[in-house]
């Protein structure tokens, strides 16, 4: 597994989406598919726009995991659902705290 932080973003766009989607349909139970299909259309946006992007890759180079910080904050950590439990949240919360001074968590939808 690789973490780092991403600098063009836009060519990780549609994985990162699939991700977030993938995640949130595992997590998220509260919200519909309507609700989902009308937050997805900003995530592109909170992609692009948040400080500090993270990914996680698998052994064949493709992105599992991403997360967000900004400000010393975390605004947000998606994974794929076959990666849950493995620790790799844990491993990029820990990345996290260690090179970006993460110390606070801000949920967003």
């Amino acid at each position: 597994m690789k973490i780092y932080e991403v600098h063009d973003r836009t060519s990780l766009l549609t994985p990162l989406l699939d991700i977030w989607e993938a995640s949130v349909r595992e997590t998220h139970l509260f919200f519909s598919d309507e609700e989902i299909s009308s937050i997805k259309k900003y995530v592109p946006k909170a992609l692009c726009g948040v400080q500090h992007l993270i990914i996680a890759e698998n052994r064949s180079g493709e992105p599992i995991a991403f997360m967000g910080t900004q400000d010393n904050c975390l605004e947000m950590l998606f994974l794929l659902p076959n990666e849950r439990g493995k620790g790799l949240g844990k491993s990029l919360i820990r990345y996290g705290i260690e090179n970006y001074g993460v110390n606070e968590v801000t949920v967003l939808l």
